[in-house]
């Protein structure tokens, strides 16, 4: 018997040694860079992703309503999808599973209806007030597109508007709601006859609200808006709108679920996440980013994948809505996490691969966007590296590596702005950085996206390619971070005659941007060399060389982790949504304003109204223009009240200052068909404006001009 308990024992210790060769090799066996890349590309399921998508899109107890879905933020059916997931997660093996609790204000989407005439209208809401249970039953009043104008000699006091709306080519369905609220209207039906929702003449869309809690307000189909208003010239029509919606300020709870791969060391970690809280059913939007992400963590754990950092799986709540009265009210949950709950992230995360709308066909080819000191990292990546993959089956034109700058559309921006190298996968805008993809015109927001428009080549590309640029960062000794694109940015800044006429010293601020080149080339060609080595000496099988160049390459991370984190806090600016250099915003203005007055000079008011007026001040002067002064007061708080500067989330110490022209905005267009009128007054206003925004632009232009000196100091 001791004999055979002693083979026993001796075949025991033996048996890891006998493993099948298609089983995960241990730990601490090296393996190559390709034969990990292959590993990693065999073991990602694109089925396994659907599977998780489908699941978030269709299980109607992680939904709010069971006719048009709706995971809004902080709500029951949000919280039911944060215990899903994180079950998820421990399933699959991650470690460190977390629900991590952020702040947000709660809406939750039960249910509405419209009656007319006995006939009921689907609507579903955005995130404003309800109604009284037994709902509200009023005469429902036409306004076309609900402009301070479209009320004119129109009595609204009680009853129920019903307006046209493009919230592309017009504006968000903040503005007609503040105008019937402050017309006295009771509620507000918006048809989306533009810009989103045109995949069928019954398609609803929500979006974030981007204002304060106020009159029930729905969007309406376009057929049955047509119905309805063809009712009207015969006399009173009465509707009655019921809806029950939960919208509670300063009383909700998001979560941020996270998993993690342990690695070699925990000094920096590496981030993959999408948002899972949608509108309506939300497939594409986000539910296949989270089928994404936790298909990357599987296949990865699948194959024994030991990074040399952490990664972190993370599942943001709340971005597509998350907080009442502020303009920037959306990726809420994603602002939370790197600012409130795990500041610590900044100076730790080497890059937060984030992902949208990861599984639809937008176009021949697709993009990342990402902060510009990443512009070449997924350039060297996607062209240079041999185990980047290619696409198959979908985008025949490839991967675009030209540079598309980040923008604040999704939850990435939150990361960025903080000061974590982020990136995105090219989901919104064509390569021109301006048209959306029709999606967003067709499907976005609606009931109609759904499992239908899922493309499984477009699902295994993205898992396989971002999983691999994940590794790839993974495994460089050195973050290839280029500061010389910071460098190209601040110089495409500069318009030095806008600056000759503020008095703002161009030589100075040309010369120290300049004077940043050097030392950015000298660090870009430093982490190019290290990692060039670093592949050389895995194609060579030379593990000292490797962990040798490895831990060179632990202060180049740090040094350039600092640098981007300083960048952003010191030279990001954001003029409404679009990231700028903060100089641009006054320099911008000065311009425009200075074309308003040629015109007005010149007795040509409708040339300034067609080209200039409306864009001053990132065409926000366009709202002007359209809607009622108590309107505007209330964005205007919103923005740059003194008392609204902890709402302002991812747009915090970053958001431009407006220039004071409404008035004379308002006159000039009101104004427009006057032939040799006297434009005194205004032009006032704008030579006033001008004058104070040439102090901005010298107060932004010092402080720039002093920190690219200490940027180039902490790149040397």
């Amino acid at each position: 018997m001791f004999i055979f308990l002693l083979i026993l024992f001796v075949c025991i210790l033996l048996l890891p040694s006998c493993a099948r060769a298609d089983e995960a090799p241990a730990a601490h066996q090296r393996r190559s860079l390709q034969s990990l890349h292959d590993a990693f590309s065999s073991a990602a399921n694109s089925q396994y992703a659907y599977s998780i998508a489908h699941r978030l899109a269709t299980d109607l107890h992680l939904h709010n309503n069971a006719t048009y879905g709706g995971r809004q933020a902080g709500s029951d059916a949000e919280h039911a999808a944060a215990d899903y997931l994180a079950d998820e997660m421990r399933r699959i093996g991650l470690s460190d599973v977390e629900k991590a609790a952020a702040k947000c204000d709660k809406w939750q989407f039960n249910g509405a209806s419209f009656t007319v005439n006995g006939t009921e209208y689907p609507v579903y809401t955005y995130a404003t007030a309800s109604t009284v249970p037994e709902g509200i039953t009023a005469p429902i009043v036409y306004v076309g597109r609900g402009t301070m104008y479209d009320y004119e000699g129109v009595d609204v006091k009680g009853k129920i508007v019903l307006v046209d709306i493009d919230q592309r080519a017009d504006w968000w369905i903040t503005y007609p709601m503040l105008e019937a609220e402050h017309q006295g209207a009771a509620a507000i039906l918006a048809a989306n006859v533009g810009g989103f929702g045109q995949v069928a003449d019954d398609a609803l869309n929500s979006q974030d609200i981007c204002g304060p809690t106020s009159i029930p307000t729905c969007s309406i189909g376009v057929r049955a808006s047509r119905e309805i208003r063809a009712q009207l010239p015969h006399g009173t029509v009465l509707g009655t709108l019921k809806v029950d919606n939960t919208v509670e300020i300063g009383k909700g709870i998001t979560y941020n679920v996270t998993g993690r791969i342990r690695g070699k060391s925990s000094e920096f970690q590496i981030l993959l996440g999408g948002h899972y809280d949608t509108h309506f059913w939300g497939f594409q939007d986000d539910c296949c980013a989270v089928g994404l992400v936790l298909a990357a963590a599987k296949a990865m754990l699948d194959i024994g994948f030991e990074p040399e950092n952490d990664i972190v799986f993370c599942l943001h709540g709340a971005e597509e809505w998350g907080s009442s009265y502020t303009q920037f009210d959306w990726t809420v949950g994603a602002w939370e996490m790197i600012n409130t709950l795990h500041p610590e992230w900044v100076g730790k995360t080497l890059a937060f691969l984030n992902f949208e709308l990861p599984a639809y066909e937008f176009a021949t080819y697709t993009t990342t966007y990402s902060a510009p000191e990443m512009f070449s990292l997924l350039r060297d990546f996607t062209t240079r590296y041999p185990y980047a993959p290619k696409p198959q089956g979908c985008f025949p034109d490839g991967v675009l590596t030209e540079g598309y700058q980040t923008y604040t559309y999704s939850d990435d921006f939150s990361y960025y702005a903080a000061g974590v190298p982020s990136t995105v996968n090219g989901f919104l805008l064509q390569k021109d950085m301006e048209h959306v993809h029709p999606f967003y015109i067709d499907y976005y927001h609606t009931q109609y996206d759904t499992p239908d428009t899922y493309n499984d080549a477009v699902m295994a590309f993205n898992l396989r390619y971002y999983g691999a640029l994940a590794i790839y960062i993974d495994q460089m000794p050195a973050l290839q971070l280029d500061f010389t694109a910071q460098y190209t940015r601040l110089k495409d800044a500069l318009d030095a005659d806008i600056f000759a006429q503020s008095g703002a010293d161009a030589a100075l601020y040309r010369g120290v941007v300049e004077s940043l080149l050097p030392p950015a080339q000298a660090l870009k060609t430093r982490i190019d060399t290290l990692n060039a080595r670093y592949l050389a000496a895995d194609e060579a099988g030379d593990t000292a060389e490797m962990a040798r160049l490895r831990q060179a390459g632990r202060p180049l991370i740090r040094k350039v982790l600092n640098a981007f984190r300083y960048c952003q806090k010191y030279l990001l600016g954001l003029m409404y949504e679009r990231p700028i250099v903060p100089h641009q915003a006054p320099q911008e203005t000065i311009a425009l304003c200075q074309h308003i007055i040629d015109c007005l000079v010149r007795h040509d008011p409708a040339t300034a109204v067609d080209q200039y007026v409306a864009t001053v001040n990132n065409c926000l002067e366009s709202y002007s223009i359209y809607f009622s002064p108590a309107v505007i007061d209330t964005l205007n708080d919103m923005n740059w009240g003194a008392g609204n500067q902890d709402n302002l989330y991812f747009g915090t110490n970053i958001n431009f200052d407006k220039a004071e022209v409404e008035e004379a905005s308002r006159s000039v267009y009101q104004r427009r068909a006057e032939i040799g009128g006297d434009f005194a007054k205004e032009i006032r206003v704008y030579r006033d404006a001008i004058d104070m925004e040439k102090k901005k632009l010298r107060a932004d232009v010092h402080k720039e001009t002093e920190a690219i000196g200490w940027l180039k100091d902490l790149l040397g």
